[in-house]
């Protein structure tokens, strides 16, 4: 069947897209896969001999189509190869005598899937360029950073060597230049396998990435070499140090030098073969000369101890004279014969004898119980006298509030009585209440806040006040007035004689006036005073006659 009279029996929403459908790809579209296996090739081997195997031309067209969507539907990486293929043979297949119903089924689906393998392509490629630009900034920014490493070099920090590996502190120089500079030529080594390790597994064009593997080579050459050289030379250095240590310390041990410190010098120069860079010979044999020395120090150990176990019979009887009289303390302390701070003593002096004793570590630490029990028993009673200071405290604080609440309530009783009470009455019981209050044994801030409460009780009095000045007669009312505004006055006149004391006061400490000047001045101070006492009792006169008036 001619394509022409395929086109014709398309329904019209697929022949307007029947150029894009049939447009060919070009091969250089196609991202090439070097890892493709041999699976692929055998999965459309097999599509192929189903495919022969069908009856009719719909049944081949039906597994071909079905066969593109299962190769764009991989879990990795859509097999585009096998797509493509069958593709062509969709094409060849519309051309076969097909029912027109199933054609433009079959059609739209085979245009959809053509369709979907262009996006995905294009993801694809967008993936991989992507990556691509990836890599090569990261190659450029390694290439940058190599050609700066004597820079880099002056501005890195110090190296820090194990905890005790002082046998290393008079060498510290070398190790800290060629260990500084392995530890940057590491780091570079170790980014540049990551980089080709990316590389190997990254799709991309076979020709960009043997370009990629170029460059990365050519920084290896800045790297690689340096850094086995450096590794060479800081083994051979570690291996004599290590040597002369065991020269010195492990040809014959001597007696009185610390186990302790050895075992820590070995452990420090263990922890710097780890931290050093060193080769495998070195690594290997430092390890297990140093694993030597251990094993002669354990040797030499059991020999200290079957020195100690002489000993113990002298430890074992002196500890028994320290339990009879941890014993005896224990029955002064447990009677009660002794006070907290008497008990305490006499555990700290135990204690400071058992020092002084010689004793074995399991001597020292059953005498350790002992003395722990009794520290019990002191803690003990510590803790019941501060449970019953608590008791008292809680007491006292009951106390406290209910005295509190007593004192609210008579002062809200007195509050709620102030209406039938007059001024001097309820003056009388606020005073009587405050003298109480005072008289407690509250502290002063529950003081302060129960006065808080006479607030109203003032309020109250001064409304009283007001109603007793309103129901005085008139004339009464206007002398009262008048004599407020005198007093005004009057205080208004003593705080201008006031400020001026106070202002000749200033000017006497300021100044230095002769003899004749000053008596002047000082009489003149003398009579500001006597108008401001003559001013004070024309004022307190005023302030009595009102307080007539308003009884």
């Amino acid at each position: 069947m001619r394509e022409e009279n395929i086109l014709e029996e398309m329904p019209v929403e697929l022949i307007e897209t029947e150029e894009s459908a049939l447009a060919p790809i070009e091969p250089s579209q196609i991202i090439e896969d070097p890892m493709i296996d041999k699976e692929t090739n055998l999965h459309f081997e097999e599509f192929k001999k189903e495919l022969d195997a069908q009856p009719d031309a719909e049944a081949k067209l039906k597994l071909a189509i079905q066969f593109m969507e299962e190769s764009l539907q991989k879990v990795k990486t859509p097999d585009f190869k096998s797509f493509w293929e069958a593709r062509k043979i969709c094409l060849d297949l519309f051309k076969e005598s097909i029912s027109p119903a199933l054609r433009s089924q079959l059609w739209g689906r085979y245009h959809e899937l053509s369709k979907e393998a262009k996006r995905l392509k294009d993801i694809l490629d967008e993936q991989s360029n992507f990556a691509v630009e990836q890599i090569g900034m990261a190659i450029q920014s390694l290439e940058e950073e190599i050609a700066q490493i004597p820079a880099t070099l002056e501005q890195a920090a110090s190296i820090s060597l194990p905890e005790n590996c002082y046998v290393l502190e008079k060498e510290f120089s070398f190790y800290n230049s060629h260990q500084k500079e392995l530890n940057l030529l590491n780091a570079y080594a170790s980014r540049i396998n990551a980089l080709r390790k990316e590389l190997i597994k990254t799709e991309m064009r076979i020709r960009i990435k043997n370009k990629f593997f170029q460059q990365l080579s050519k920084a290896g050459d800045h790297v690689f070499p340096r850094r086995k050289e450096l590794i060479q030379e800081i083994s051979r250095h570690f291996s004599d140090d290590v040597n002369h240590f065991i020269a010195n310390h492990f040809e014959k041990i001597n007696e009185r030098e610390s186990l302790f410190n050895l075992r820590e010098a070995i452990k420090g120069l263990q922890g710097a073969a780890k931290f050093l860079t060193l080769n495998t010979q070195a690594f290997n044999q430092t390890r297990m000369r140093l694993s030597e020395c251990w094993d002669k120090l354990k040797e030499f150990d059991k020999e200290r101890k079957k020195d100690f176990a002489e000993k113990k019979e002298l430890f074992k009887a002196n500890a028994e004279l320290l339990q009879k009289e941890i014993e005896l303390s224990h029955q002064q302390i447990s009677e009660g014969n002794l006070s907290i701070a008497e008990a305490s003593k006499m555990i700290d002096e135990l204690q400071s004898k058992m020092r002084a004793t010689s004793l074995g570590r399991d001597e020292i630490k059953a005498l350790r119980e002992e003395l722990a029990k009794l520290r019990d028993i002191v803690q003990k009673k510590v803790q019941a006298q501060q449970e019953e200071r608590q008791k008292q405290e809680a007491e006292r604080e009951r106390l406290r509030k209910e005295t509190i609440q007593h004192f609210a309530e008579t002062i809200q009783q007195l509050i709620e009585d102030a209406g039938n009470e007059s001024a001097e009455s309820l003056i009388s019981k606020r005073d009587q209440i405050l003298s109480e209050i005072h008289a407690s044994t509250l502290i002063k801030n529950d003081k302060i806040e129960l006065e808080k409460r006479f607030k109203p009780i003032k309020d109250i009095l001064i409304e009283k006040k007001e109603q007793a000045l309103m129901a005085l007669p008139e004339d009464k009312r206007l002398a009262l007035e008048q004599l407020k505004e005198l007093l005004k006055q009057r205080k208004e006149r003593r705080q201008q004689i006031k400020d001026q004391v106070e202002l000749l006061r200033k000017s006497k400490g300021a100044s230095g006036f002769d003899f004749e000047k000053a008596m002047q001045f000082n009489e003149e101070l003398n009579q500001e005073k006597e108008r401001l006492e003559q001013a004070n009792a024309a004022v307190k006169e005023i302030e009595d006659k009102i307080k007539d008036l308003n009884l």
